[in-house]
């Protein structure tokens, strides 16, 4: 018998020989440890066959890790199909479905108990299996297999553990563990902090328990805080903290990942108005029918387009069929998720990297049980392992336009579109979302690829906000120097919603304190050795960072260049914002959330739990404020710069600032009272600056289609980016030009569009120099044939290739 293993290497599947004991293990889909070369890698059987490669000498599996496949038939097509479209490695595209670090099977520790060691065996596997413990003691599953190669042997080990006559590492004989939980002691948090006295740690560990609101465990303090449980003691002494014990349980910080306060309370039904009807009939009878059937829900903000897919989802449940809901980033997941699981209970899962990795295996693993039949998360949940007993009913994809449901690793695939060819594969329903659709699902669906679904009214009371523009270029830039970020109409809508009581929404969509701390001497501005970009000086750690390598230098005194003091922050991030803020309006509470502060103990969902709360009067940050909360007291939002959105080296730029501006403004007015929209920007006239002003949704699109069109931009195209990188810049200018030739000279090239080579628009980062090539064609399949008839199948140098991708920089 023979296997091939794909392996998260840039190679094809590899052939080994399967050994006789692990013959009656062995599936497409389990996991098992070869030797590749000179290291052992972990890969995925993808075929089990009898056929023996000619001329090669092969190996043979050192150990199957999975008693059952850990992806099963369903997802190993969809990374087949993966692998074709994005030219992946199938090995790559494998690995990124599982969970990081998942625990083999085989690894288990099983052992007899007293009553074990003196019991009688039922029959000649049971046997077996316990002289081969009574021999060794402690024996793994796999080493237990290796010996025995049993077909049956986690029946036979589940019924000699249910007769109390095997333990395992999974069934402690003790009973639950108990862990011990601290929460603040009653009082101010103000006074608590004068009792931590000096002590940072002990002041962060008070601060993240009140951003949280909530106790947590010892264990999350500690690694949230990135102190030792001596300053947890130490608190618990002083009486600022009561200590506690509790049953461990891993859902607890599914508290903190999903409990946004806010949601339908239960007992509360919400009535549909028409056009959410008749958006839902089609869903429903498509789910009836249980046929592939792909929609594009549309509808201003506001305007209740969760509560239609989520009636879907109730609907596949009561079919008997499982529910995948997709938001774009992890940020996003708590502002829906209390809402999904007051309507699904337990039935929910939350899968995402934020979580610890004992917490993303308990889900993984109730998703695989069948024990949840609804999957939440960002693009990573499109891999939810359902068991073959619960097919895959419907697959939402909200926020369906946000460039994050794309990779930018290997495998670059985009979690949207093969969110289409999973529902495709399962017979379930599709449902691509949003309030400004990508011009991509606009073509579809005017191409009769996607059905159309309009929600044409917002929600309640709620209507679309007045739009306001403020034309920088009237702010008398002589009298205030540097950018302008709060100009006069901006600040007196501020002081009017603060009158009002209202709370405020304002988006920069830069961190830190400045882009460039600049030495007004000699003209130094601290550029990054690796990625030739000025670093950005942040205020509050005192360094500065480069945003595209993470490296950091700590902040000159004087310029290290000519040794003047004459450093000047130039530019305005989300820290000097905060900072101007505080200045016009003291007393005001105001929080920054970008990705900064999201990495922060409690992170972004702590936050938004505060602002929720009414703790908090303005929020400020990058695009994470814009997208998917819904705050009933936000009267007004603002942008404080539009232009730096539509300046980026990117066909897709004025789509996204379209996209962001439509999003952020709806932001506001969700309560009873209308809000408002403040823009600022030095391009009044611009399209897409007055389509959102005007709420011209038709106009926006009509003129952004005719510039796609006329340079043969997606969606008239499909794009590949090629992208050439070398520490040597003549070198890879050279191996450019090389491919841009082989690519020019094949017959197919005739049915293409090259552009290129040229720099990329970030020439250099992370110390290699960077050059591409955009090919584009109308016609997908003879863009596909070319790229894989042409490109090297293992290339001696470094050679990205992005199909669809989403981003030129």
């Amino acid at each position: 018998m023979y296997a091939d293993i794909a392996l998260p290497i840039p190679l094809p599947p590899l052939t080994y020989e399967v050994p006789a004991t692990c013959r009656p293990l062995l599936l497409p889909g389990v996991r098992v440890r070869v030797v590749a070369g000179r290291r052992r890698l972990v890969g995925v059987v993808v075929a089990v066959h009898e056929r023996r490669p000619e001329g090669v000498n092969l190996r043979s599996i050192d150990e199957v890790l999975d008693r059952e496949p850990v992806v099963p038939a369903d997802l190993l097509e969809l990374a087949r199909f993966a692998a074709d479209y994005y030219l992946a490695p199938l090995g790559e595209v494998l690995r990124s479905m599982l969970p990081g670090h998942l625990p083999p099977w085989g690894d288990r520790k099983v052992w007899l108990t007293d009553a074990g060691a003196l019991a009688l065996p039922r029959d000649p596997e049971e046997a077996a299996v316990i002289e081969v413990l009574r021999e060794g003691g402690r024996r793994t599953v796999g080493e237990i297999q290796s010996r025995l190669g049993l077909p049956e042997l986690e029946r036979v080990l589940a019924g000699l553990a249910e007769r109390g006559r095997v333990a395992s590492e999974e069934t402690n004989p003790k009973g639950a563990r108990y862990v011990t939980a601290v929460e603040l002691a009653p009082g101010e948090v103000g006074k608590h902090l004068a009792t931590a006295g000096r002590s940072a740690a002990g002041r962060e560990v008070i601060e993240y328990l009140a951003a949280v609101g909530r106790p947590a465990t010892v264990g999350e303090v500690v690694a949230a805080v990135d102190c030792g449980p001596a300053v947890v003691r130490r608190l618990i002494s002083l009486g600022v903290l009561r200590k506690f014990s509790q049953v461990e349980r891993l859902s607890l910080d599914r508290h903190r990942l999903g409990g946004m306060p806010g949601g339908t309370p239960e007992d509360t039904a919400i009535r549909l108005r028409p056009d959410q009807e008749a958006a839902l009939q089609p869903m429903l009878e498509a789910l009836t029918a249980q046929r592939f059937a792909p929609f594009l829900l549309a509808g201003m903000t506001g305007s209740g387009k969760t509560e239609v897919y989520l009636r879907a989802a109730d609907a596949a449940l009561q079919a008997g069929r499982a529910t995948i809901l997709l938001v774009p980033e992890i940020a996003l997941v708590p502002a829906l998720a209390r809402t999904v699981e007051q309507r699904f209970g337990p039935e929910l899962a939350i899968l995402h990297s934020g979580l610890g990795t004992g917490e993303r295996h308990q889900e993984w693993e109730r998703v695989r049980r069948g024990e949840a039949r609804v999957v939440l998360g960002p693009r990573s949940a499109l891999f939810a392992p359902f068991p073959p007993h619960l097919p895959l009913g419907l697959v939402v994809v909200d926020e369906e336009q946000d460039s994050s449901y794309k990779q930018e690793i290997v495998p670059r695939y985009n979690g949207r579109d093969l969110a289409l060819v999973r529902a495709k594969q399962a017979g379930a329903v599709a449902v691509l979302v949003s309030a400004t659709p990508s011009l991509e699902s606009r073509h579809n669906a005017a191409q009769g690829k996607l059905t159309p679904l309009q929600l044409t009214v917002r929600a309640g009371q709620g209507e679309l906000p007045e739009g306001i523009l403020v034309d920088l270029k009237e702010e008398a830039p002589k009298r205030v120097p540097g950018e302008v970020l709060f100009s006069a109409r901006l600040q007196s809508e501020i002081q009017e919603a603060l009158a009002r009581s209202e709370q405020i929404i304002l988006l920069r969509n830069r961190r830190g304190y400045a882009p460039i701390l600049l030495c007004r001497a000699c003209g130094e501005d601290n550029r990054c050795a690796d990625c030739g970009l000025p670093r950005t000086f942040n205020r509050r750690t005192a360094q500065l960072l480069c945003h595209y390598c993470g490296s950091t230098r700590p902040l000159p005194e004087r310029c290290p260049v000519c040794g003047e003091d004459a450093l000047e922050p130039v530019g305005a991030g989300t820290e000097r914002v905060e900072e101007q803020f505080r200045e016009l309006f003291p007393g005001v509470t105001i929080d920054v959330l970008d990705r900064d502060t999201a990495r922060r103990p409690g992170g972004p969902a702590a936050l938004l739990e505060r602002f929720a709360r009414g703790d908090v009067r303005v929020l400020l940050g990058t695009q994470m404020v814009s997208k998917g909360h819904h705050f009933p007291n936000v009267g007004l939002a603002a942008v404080l710069s539009a232009d730096s959105y539509l300046g980026f080296p990117d066909f897709r730029a004025v789509e996204r600032t379209y996209n962001l501006l439509v999003q952020l403004a709806g932001r506001a007015g969700r309560g009873e009272r209308p809000g408002r929209v403040v823009i600022q920007t030095y391009h009044p006239r611009h399209y897409a600056i007055q389509a959102v002003l005007k709420s011209d949704d038709a106009g926006f699109v009509r003129e952004e289609m005719r510039f796609r069109r006329a340079f043969h931009y997606p969606p008239f195209s499909r794009l590949v980016q090629l992208l050439v990188r070398d520490k040597n810049r003549e070198k890879a200018q050279a191996l450019a030009a090389e491919l841009a030739h082989d690519l020019a000279a094949h017959p197919l090239s005739r049915q293409v569009r090259l552009s290129g080579p040229a720099p990329a628009p970030l020439e250099r980062l992370r110390g290699q120099w960077r050059f591409q090539l955009l090919v584009r064609s109308a016609d997908g399949r003879a863009l596909h044939r070319l790229m894989k008839e042409v490109l090297p199948k293992i290339p001696s140098w470094d050679l990205t290739i992005d199909v669809d991708p989403q981003q030129l920089l």
